[in-house]
């Protein structure tokens, strides 16, 4: 029992140390001591282990005014495990990888057309692999494939349990895994996004998210993690309905979800017209698009007001959609909301979003580099 003991000690001392890379730059024998009191032999030795993995580097020395000599700097090897994330749209997939602190470096789009078939998951995955050879990624360090879909997935990530927009209700990931010799595992495109975001944030707090594309995905994060609920359908808030004066149908089958008020589909009907295009002509002062851009920000704020009563949470509209909201449209919708709402003029609790590169795809992978760093 003492040695089980200390041996879960020495494991714990040295996941400690592995961390401590995550929250700094450079680090010393001293930066690991004074934030962890951990004994210099303990250091070296968790230090020399870090190293033989090559899950860290050195990096020179620290300069410093005192006489003696300089202390030797520790760094991340960010190269020391790779994640890679994918997101699965009706006409391309696009793949990213991200290194050690799950930063982009390498990222590809292939025009595939999607079908519920073999030989379109067999495309992928040579994809994939080509993507690997190109970018000279070495395999064994890979952790693992994160695939963001447009539905839900089970619990254990394995298979697509609801999905309307592309039909992979019932896929698995095994389409995949039989081609590939690292994990994978599927992730609600919205929860994706939300990670993505949550990521960059700076303020780390419960928020709903609004990932805002053709269509709307909506996302929970309460205390740092997704709250998908005991069967992974808590958060689908696209599919709340609000009384309007008109009718649409959403492609669930129901009438007037929100997803038929905010997706960028209720916005551009057109398919000639794009979302730069709209937008031009709102910078314009076109006066048929700002028309429609205000009854969309009405219809927006409609469904804002909802969300907030059922989740007391800031509210981050993110996706696509984000790249082109400006303050002055945050302004505009909360000053609709203080009119429609129930309850007396509250603080501001609307933002924008900031993670505009692929967040389905990088979203997707963050959980594995987690994951990773958790098991260390």
């Amino acid at each position: 029992m003492k040695d089980q003991g200390m041996k879960s000690i020495q494991k714990n001392n040295f996941s400690e140390t592995f961390h401590l890379f995550f929250q700094h730059d450079r680090v010393s024998k001293q930066v690991i001591s004074d934030n962890l009191g951990h004994s210099l032999p303990t250091i070296t030795s968790n230090l020399k282990k870090l190293l033989d993995r090559n899950l860290i580097i050195k990096d020179g020395e620290f300069t410093t005014q005192k006489t003696g000599r300089p202390a030797q700097a520790y760094e991340l090897n960010n190269n020391a495990f790779i994640s890679l994330g994918m997101a699965i749209f009706g006409d391309y997939v696009l793949i990213v990888a991200l290194n050690a602190r799950g930063e982009l470096f390498a990222e590809c789009r292939s025009d595939i057309v999607f079908k519920n078939i073999d030989n379109y998951y067999y495309k992928i995955s040579q994809v994939i692999k080509s993507f690997i050879t190109r970018k000279n990624i070495n395999e064994d360090c890979i952790t693992g494939l994160g695939i963001g879909i447009q539905g839900l997935v089970s619990q254990n990530q394995k298979k697509v349990i609801y999905s309307q927009i592309l039909p992979m209700q019932g896929v698995t990931t095994d389409v995949l895994q039989q081609y590939l010799s690292f994990p994978v595992s599927f992730l609600h495109d919205a929860d994706a996004v939300a990670l993505a975001e949550e990521r960059i944030s700076t303020h780390h707090e419960d928020a709903i998210y609004l990932s805002i594309g053709p269509h709307l995905g909506t996302a929970m994060m309460v205390d740092g993690k997704i709250y998908n609920g005991s069967r992974g359908r808590s958060g689908t808030m696209e599919h709340i309905t609000i009384a309007m004066s008109d009718k649409r149908l959403c492609y669930c089958g129901r009438y007037n979800c929100i997803e038929t008020y905010i997706a960028i589909n209720a916005l551009i009907s057109d398919d000639k017209e794009t979302l730069s295009q709209f937008f031009n002509l709102v910078d314009q002062g076109d006066a048929p698009t700002l028309q429609r851009w205000h009854q969309y920000l009405d219809d927006v704020s409609e469904a804002i007001m909802n969300l907030h009563m059922f989740v007391d949470s800031p509210i981050v509209l993110a996706g696509e959609l984000s790249m082109y909201l400006k303050a002055h449209d945050i302004d505009y919708l909360e000053n609709r909301i203080s009119k429609i709402s129930v309850f007396p003029k509250e603080n501001s609790y609307l933002s924008i979003g900031n993670a505009h590169n692929h967040p389905v795809a990088v979203g997707a992978a963050l959980p594995l580099i987690k994951k990773f760093i958790k098991n260390i």
